[in-house]
């Protein structure tokens, strides 16, 4: 009986969904201060924006000591791990962060957030906290949780097309056109979304873009006249060697597309299943992200043909380190810009976040900085106003 209850509620609303298919998706309520929320929006950029620079502090004699997919594991591997821990001590699930006076385990807890995804948003509906749930059937679990795959997914071959398209171009027109994935996220915000974007936000996304061009040329022009230690001129290992053929075009309009598609799918299903804790949202995700980047460290071991790699810390530092912590943390911000803003601020946040990459590497590495850096930081800022004003 219940079966057939949870089957007639699952039609109805798939039949609502068909009928309502020009409403925008909702956006939750801020759960902080919006003071609050901009001050998490700066840290996300700093924290974003040194990716980069631990990066670069970890190589030695111009190369990554570690393999990449051992790192790409272990952020994923924390941001499960402080997600679950989070989505507890909301729930109260551990005894020294109770505040409610109320104790409910932490499976029940996961049990009772899952439950309430299947029924009606109104708090009426809802069992209380304290009502030991019977387990979810099968059908009723994949039905919530496979979806979370498919940004997953996305993501991962978006980062192995990535490591494919440098074998049909050069380093310096991968880092240019790459900027298209900007357009391609507000396209595809447009349709999935369908949040209306007026002409004024589309000249200022075109800005956004245009500020893309211009630092990434900068970028490659002060490279070539301070090159970071251990590495190569990028201009004069390139320059007399620009191309990109005809499977690059491609390639580079799927990776754009495909970056776009897998921000904006985990934009939609978090706000889809907005009752539904933002902290059990991302260990959704993280988990099969760990699951595909397991894999992918897998391969790369068995690519690299040495043992000693089967211990994902060989090579790592101090630096190492702090690159998995930030990048962890980074990664749970985002999960907070998906659901309750949405792609379009993450597209801001990570132009300014390579604003201030550039200026960092200026004061870490001794990278000069052009006229050039100076006009896409004006064309962040300009573009900035023109879409929020």
């Amino acid at each position: 009986m219940t079966q057939n209850t949870d089957s007639a509620e699952d039609l109805l609303s798939d039949i609502d969904m068909v009928e309502k298919p020009s409403e925008s998706v909702p956006v939750p309520t801020l759960p902080v201060p919006l003071c609050g929320w901009r001050l998490l929006l700066i840290g996300a950029v700093f924290l974003y924006s040194s990716f980069t620079i631990f990066v670069h502090l970890c190589e030695v004699d111009g190369r990554l000591p570690f393999l990449s997919a051992s790192v790409i594991f272990l952020v994923e591997l924390l941001k499960l791990v402080l997600s679950l821990v989070m989505f507890g001590m909301h729930h109260g699930s551990f005894a020294f962060t109770s505040s409610s006076g109320t104790h409910t385990s932490f499976i029940d807890a996961i049990r009772l957030e899952l439950r309430q995804n299947l029924m009606s948003s109104s708090d009426a509906s809802r069992p209380p906290p304290s009502l030991r749930l019977p387990p979810l059937t099968y059908p009723q679990l994949f039905r919530i949780v496979l979806p979370f795959m498919i940004p997953a997914v996305l993501y991962a071959v978006n980062n192995n097309l990535g490591i494919f398209i440098q074998l049909e171009m050069d380093p310096a027109t991968y880092q240019v056109l790459g900027n298209f994935k900007i357009l391609s996220t507000a396209i595809l915000f447009r349709l999935i979304i369908r949040r209306p974007i007026s002409p004024i936000q589309w000249f200022a996304l075109f800005l956004l873009l245009s500020a893309g061009f211009t630092h990434s040329y900068g970028s490659l022009l002060a490279k070539s006249a301070s090159p970071l230690p251990g590495s190569a001129s990028p201009l004069a290992s390139t320059s007399h060697r620009l191309h990109i053929t005809v499977l690059g075009i491609f390639l580079i309009a799927l990776y754009c597309t495909i970056s776009g598609l897998s921000g904006v799918t985990t934009e939609y299903l978090m706000k889809q299943r907005a009752q539904m804790n933002i902290h059990l949202q991302n260990a959704l995700l993280y988990t099969f992200g760990i699951i595909l980047n397991g894999l992918m460290f897998v391969v790369e071991v068995h690519k690299s043909g040495d043992p000693a790699y089967w211990n994902p810390f060989k090579g790592y530092t101090l630096w190492t380190w702090l690159l998995i912590l930030t990048q962890s943390v980074s990664g749970i911000f985002m999960g907070f810009v998906m659901k309750y803003s949405n792609n379009i601020t993450r597209l801001f946040l990570i132009s300014s976040a390579m604003l201030v990459t550039t200026f960092t590497a200026m004061l870490v590495f001794g990278l000069h900085l052009n006229f050039l850096f100076i006009v896409s930081f004006l064309l962040v800022c300009i573009s900035l106003f023109l879409y929020h004003r």
